[in-house]
Protein backbone atom coordinates (compact mmCIF):
# COMPACT_ATOMS: atom_id res chain seq x y z
CA UNK A 1 0.00 0.00 0.00
CA UNK A 2 0.82 3.46 -1.22
CA UNK A 3 -0.01 5.89 2.11
CA UNK A 4 3.02 8.21 2.23
CA UNK A 5 3.71 10.57 -1.47
CA UNK A 6 6.62 13.05 -1.43
CA UNK A 7 6.86 14.97 -4.21
CA UNK A 8 9.97 17.64 -4.72
CA UNK A 9 10.30 20.77 -6.14
CA UNK A 10 12.59 23.17 -7.21
CA UNK A 11 13.40 26.10 -9.41
CA UNK A 12 12.00 29.16 -10.37
CA UNK A 13 9.77 27.21 -13.41
CA UNK A 14 6.00 26.13 -12.67
CA UNK A 15 6.31 22.60 -10.96
CA UNK A 16 2.10 22.13 -12.00
CA UNK A 17 2.43 18.68 -13.63
CA UNK A 18 4.17 17.31 -11.50
CA UNK A 19 2.20 18.09 -8.50
CA UNK A 20 -1.04 17.54 -10.23
CA UNK A 21 0.32 14.07 -11.45
CA UNK A 22 1.52 13.43 -7.56
CA UNK A 23 -2.23 14.85 -6.08
CA UNK A 24 -4.39 12.71 -8.65
CA UNK A 25 -2.26 10.09 -7.25
CA UNK A 26 -2.62 10.73 -4.10
CA UNK A 27 -6.55 11.12 -4.38
CA UNK A 28 -6.74 7.20 -6.19
CA UNK A 29 -4.54 5.76 -3.50
CA UNK A 30 -6.03 8.00 -0.31
CA UNK A 31 -2.25 8.72 0.43
CA UNK A 32 -0.97 12.32 2.36
CA UNK A 33 1.27 14.17 -0.17
CA UNK A 34 3.97 15.66 1.00
CA UNK A 35 5.93 18.53 -1.28
CA UNK A 36 9.37 19.70 -0.27
CA UNK A 37 10.88 22.73 -1.71
CA UNK A 38 14.74 22.35 -2.42
CA UNK A 39 16.87 25.60 -2.31
CA UNK A 40 20.72 26.03 -2.99
CA UNK A 41 23.42 26.33 -0.79
CA UNK A 42 24.25 30.09 -1.32
CA UNK A 43 26.62 30.70 0.55
CA UNK A 44 28.67 27.27 -0.04
CA UNK A 45 27.75 29.23 -3.87
CA UNK A 46 29.73 32.25 -2.74
CA UNK A 47 32.52 30.33 -1.07
CA UNK A 48 33.62 28.24 -4.14
CA UNK A 49 32.99 30.45 -7.04
CA UNK A 50 34.27 33.65 -5.27
CA UNK A 51 34.56 36.17 -2.90
CA UNK A 52 30.59 37.57 -3.24
CA UNK A 53 29.42 40.75 -1.09
CA UNK A 54 27.02 39.65 1.62
CA UNK A 55 24.05 41.67 -0.17
CA UNK A 56 24.54 39.53 -3.31
CA UNK A 57 24.41 36.14 -1.46
CA UNK A 58 21.32 38.12 0.68
CA UNK A 59 20.12 39.11 -3.26
CA UNK A 60 20.36 35.46 -4.30
CA UNK A 61 18.65 33.97 -0.97
CA UNK A 62 15.71 36.13 -1.40
CA UNK A 63 15.18 35.34 -4.64
CA UNK A 64 15.31 31.47 -4.38
CA UNK A 65 12.64 32.07 -1.23
CA UNK A 66 10.21 33.95 -3.81
CA UNK A 67 10.77 30.92 -6.11
CA UNK A 68 9.43 28.84 -2.50
CA UNK A 69 6.85 30.83 -1.89
CA UNK A 70 5.44 30.53 -5.17
CA UNK A 71 5.81 26.82 -5.53
CA UNK A 72 4.09 26.57 -2.25
CA UNK A 73 1.35 28.11 -3.66
CA UNK A 74 1.18 26.17 -6.75
CA UNK A 75 1.48 23.10 -4.17
CA UNK A 76 -1.77 24.45 -2.04
CA UNK A 77 -3.82 25.41 -4.96
CA UNK A 78 -3.85 22.56 -7.09
CA UNK A 79 -4.07 20.15 -3.64
CA UNK A 80 -7.18 22.28 -2.98
CA UNK A 81 -8.60 21.35 -6.26
CA UNK A 82 -8.14 17.82 -5.71
CA UNK A 83 -9.31 17.86 -1.93
CA UNK A 84 -6.04 15.80 -1.42
CA UNK A 85 -4.21 15.73 1.55
CA UNK A 86 -1.49 17.09 1.74
CA UNK A 87 1.68 18.94 3.93
CA UNK A 88 4.48 21.18 2.84
CA UNK A 89 7.97 21.09 3.94
CA UNK A 90 10.96 23.62 3.21
CA UNK A 91 14.22 22.01 3.13
CA UNK A 92 17.50 22.94 1.72
CA UNK A 93 20.62 21.72 -0.27
CA UNK A 94 22.75 22.34 2.80
CA UNK A 95 20.15 20.65 5.11
CA UNK A 96 19.96 16.74 4.53
CA UNK A 97 17.10 17.75 1.95
CA UNK A 98 16.38 13.47 1.62
CA UNK A 99 15.73 12.80 4.88
CA UNK A 100 12.30 13.38 4.19
CA UNK A 101 12.28 10.51 1.97
CA UNK A 102 12.74 8.29 5.06
CA UNK A 103 9.16 8.15 5.49
CA UNK A 104 7.81 8.49 2.01
CA UNK A 105 6.72 4.86 0.02
CA UNK A 106 6.75 6.68 -3.32
CA UNK A 107 8.59 10.12 -4.67
CA UNK A 108 7.46 12.07 -7.01
CA UNK A 109 9.82 15.21 -9.17
CA UNK A 110 9.95 17.07 -12.44
CA UNK A 111 11.93 16.42 -15.24
CA UNK A 112 14.90 17.76 -15.30
CA UNK A 113 16.45 20.03 -18.29
CA UNK A 114 19.24 21.89 -17.42
CA UNK A 115 22.51 21.27 -17.60
CA UNK A 116 25.40 22.69 -15.51
CA UNK A 117 23.79 25.60 -13.57
CA UNK A 118 26.30 27.06 -11.43
CA UNK A 119 24.09 27.14 -8.69
CA UNK A 120 21.84 24.54 -8.99
CA UNK A 121 22.13 21.52 -11.14
CA UNK A 122 18.57 19.70 -11.79
CA UNK A 123 19.97 16.98 -13.07
CA UNK A 124 22.59 16.43 -10.44
CA UNK A 125 19.42 16.57 -7.99
CA UNK A 126 17.56 14.18 -10.02
CA UNK A 127 20.63 11.53 -10.31
CA UNK A 128 21.20 12.12 -6.47
CA UNK A 129 17.57 11.85 -5.26
CA UNK A 130 16.93 8.02 -7.19
CA UNK A 131 20.38 6.94 -6.33
CA UNK A 132 20.51 8.25 -2.25
CA UNK A 133 16.86 7.53 -1.51
CA UNK A 134 16.50 4.14 -2.97
CA UNK A 135 12.94 4.71 -3.25
CA UNK A 136 11.15 4.48 -6.44
CA UNK A 137 10.55 7.84 -8.13
CA UNK A 138 8.69 8.77 -10.68
CA UNK A 139 9.80 11.31 -12.81
CA UNK A 140 6.96 14.00 -14.53
CA UNK A 141 7.53 15.33 -17.94
CA UNK A 142 6.80 19.74 -17.63
CA UNK A 143 4.54 19.05 -21.34
CA UNK A 144 2.68 16.15 -19.52
CA UNK A 145 -1.16 16.73 -19.88
CA UNK A 146 -2.77 13.47 -18.09
CA UNK A 147 -3.17 13.66 -14.36
CA UNK A 148 -3.15 10.09 -14.89
CA UNK A 149 -0.58 7.53 -15.20
CA UNK A 150 0.20 3.44 -15.65
CA UNK A 151 -2.66 2.27 -17.27
CA UNK A 152 -0.28 0.66 -19.88
CA UNK A 153 3.07 0.14 -18.69
CA UNK A 154 6.12 -0.53 -20.44
CA UNK A 155 8.43 -2.27 -18.78
CA UNK A 156 12.82 -2.33 -19.20
CA UNK A 157 13.54 -5.41 -18.68
CA UNK A 158 16.94 -7.18 -18.34
CA UNK A 159 18.32 -9.89 -16.06
CA UNK A 160 19.74 -7.62 -13.55
CA UNK A 161 19.16 -6.51 -10.08
CA UNK A 162 18.51 -3.04 -10.94
CA UNK A 163 15.88 -4.33 -12.86
CA UNK A 164 14.07 -6.41 -10.94
CA UNK A 165 14.41 -3.78 -8.15
CA UNK A 166 12.20 -1.71 -10.13
CA UNK A 167 10.02 -4.78 -11.01
CA UNK A 168 9.49 -5.63 -7.39
CA UNK A 169 8.76 -2.06 -6.50
CA UNK A 170 6.32 -1.63 -9.30
CA UNK A 171 4.73 -4.57 -8.56
CA UNK A 172 1.26 -3.53 -7.17
CA UNK A 173 1.15 -0.63 -10.28
CA UNK A 174 1.62 -3.19 -12.19
CA UNK A 175 -1.49 -4.88 -10.82
CA UNK A 176 -3.70 -2.43 -11.60
CA UNK A 177 -2.20 -1.87 -14.86
CA UNK A 178 -4.64 -2.68 -18.22
CA UNK A 179 -1.87 -4.11 -19.69
CA UNK A 180 2.37 -4.56 -19.20
CA UNK A 181 4.09 -4.30 -22.17
CA UNK A 182 7.78 -6.04 -20.80
CA UNK A 183 10.22 -4.50 -23.56
CA UNK A 184 13.73 -6.40 -23.51
CA UNK A 185 16.26 -4.26 -26.10
CA UNK A 186 17.95 -6.58 -27.94
CA UNK A 187 21.72 -5.47 -29.83
CA UNK A 188 21.93 -9.37 -31.01
CA UNK A 189 19.21 -11.56 -31.78
CA UNK A 190 19.36 -14.89 -30.12
CA UNK A 191 15.40 -16.14 -30.55
CA UNK A 192 16.19 -19.24 -27.95
CA UNK A 193 17.47 -17.16 -25.14
CA UNK A 194 14.80 -14.13 -25.75
CA UNK A 195 12.23 -17.23 -25.32
CA UNK A 196 13.59 -18.24 -22.03
CA UNK A 197 13.61 -14.52 -20.62
CA UNK A 198 10.44 -13.59 -21.83
CA UNK A 199 8.84 -16.87 -20.32
CA UNK A 200 10.42 -16.25 -17.16
CA UNK A 201 9.62 -12.96 -16.46
CA UNK A 202 6.13 -13.65 -17.83
CA UNK A 203 5.55 -16.16 -15.44
CA UNK A 204 6.67 -14.25 -12.43
CA UNK A 205 4.24 -11.49 -13.52
CA UNK A 206 1.56 -13.78 -13.82
CA UNK A 207 1.91 -15.61 -10.90
CA UNK A 208 1.03 -11.76 -9.32
CA UNK A 209 -2.14 -11.33 -11.62
CA UNK A 210 -0.43 -9.07 -13.92
CA UNK A 211 -1.41 -8.97 -17.14
CA UNK A 212 1.49 -8.42 -19.12
CA UNK A 213 3.55 -9.51 -22.67
CA UNK A 214 6.94 -9.26 -23.51
CA UNK A 215 8.50 -7.95 -26.38
CA UNK A 216 12.10 -8.93 -28.02
CA UNK A 217 12.70 -5.38 -29.42
CA UNK A 218 16.21 -4.36 -31.80
CA UNK A 219 17.79 -1.62 -30.93
CA UNK A 220 17.05 0.23 -34.33
CA UNK A 221 19.25 2.44 -36.68
CA UNK A 222 17.78 5.44 -35.72
CA UNK A 223 17.64 4.37 -31.86
CA UNK A 224 20.83 6.09 -30.56
CA UNK A 225 20.09 4.12 -27.18
CA UNK A 226 18.12 1.49 -25.60
CA UNK A 227 16.43 4.41 -24.03
CA UNK A 228 15.24 5.63 -27.26
CA UNK A 229 14.28 2.15 -27.87
CA UNK A 230 12.13 1.84 -24.83
CA UNK A 231 10.67 5.45 -25.64
CA UNK A 232 9.38 4.85 -28.91
CA UNK A 233 7.64 1.85 -27.77
CA UNK A 234 5.75 3.25 -25.28
CA UNK A 235 4.67 5.89 -27.46
CA UNK A 236 3.47 3.66 -30.56
CA UNK A 237 1.90 1.37 -28.51
CA UNK A 238 0.35 4.50 -26.41
CA UNK A 239 1.62 3.52 -22.85
CA UNK A 240 1.95 6.30 -19.71
CA UNK A 241 4.37 5.09 -18.03
CA UNK A 242 7.96 3.10 -18.12
CA UNK A 243 9.39 1.26 -15.43
CA UNK A 244 13.12 0.89 -15.25
CA UNK A 245 16.04 0.53 -12.94
CA UNK A 246 18.18 3.13 -12.01
CA UNK A 247 21.47 1.89 -13.21
CA UNK A 248 23.93 3.93 -10.71
CA UNK A 249 28.11 4.49 -10.16
CA UNK A 250 30.27 7.02 -9.15
CA UNK A 251 33.12 9.21 -11.34
CA UNK A 252 35.58 11.00 -9.10
CA UNK A 253 32.89 11.51 -5.79
CA UNK A 254 29.75 12.55 -8.26
CA UNK A 255 26.85 10.00 -8.47
CA UNK A 256 25.41 9.77 -11.58
CA UNK A 257 22.64 7.52 -13.16
CA UNK A 258 24.35 5.03 -16.40
CA UNK A 259 23.31 6.16 -19.43
CA UNK A 260 20.22 4.32 -20.28
CA UNK A 261 18.23 5.42 -16.89
CA UNK A 262 19.79 9.39 -17.58
CA UNK A 263 18.44 9.76 -21.07
CA UNK A 264 15.38 8.35 -20.54
CA UNK A 265 14.80 10.65 -16.93
CA UNK A 266 15.57 13.66 -19.34
CA UNK A 267 14.19 13.16 -22.74
CA UNK A 268 11.68 10.80 -22.02
CA UNK A 269 7.46 12.40 -23.02
CA UNK A 270 5.77 9.77 -20.49
CA UNK A 271 6.38 9.41 -16.64
CA UNK A 272 9.32 7.20 -15.72
CA UNK A 273 9.63 5.54 -12.69
CA UNK A 274 12.82 4.30 -11.51
CA UNK A 275 14.04 2.06 -8.68
CA UNK A 276 17.53 1.81 -8.13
Amino acid sequence: MLKRLLVYLYGDKSNASVIETAAAFAVQHDALLSAVFVTPDIMNYATVYGDYPLNLAQSLFDVQKSYGESARREFEKICEQHDCENQWHTDSEIDAHFSPALYADLLFVRQPKTEGSVIFNDTDFVDNLIIETGLPTIVVPDNWQQTTFGERIVLGWKQSKEAVAATRYSLGLMRLAESVHIVSVTHKHDPQQELIDGVEICAYLSAHQIKCEFFSVPLADKDKTEADTLQRHASEHGCDLIVIGGYGHTRLREIVLGGVTRNLVRSCTQPVLVAH
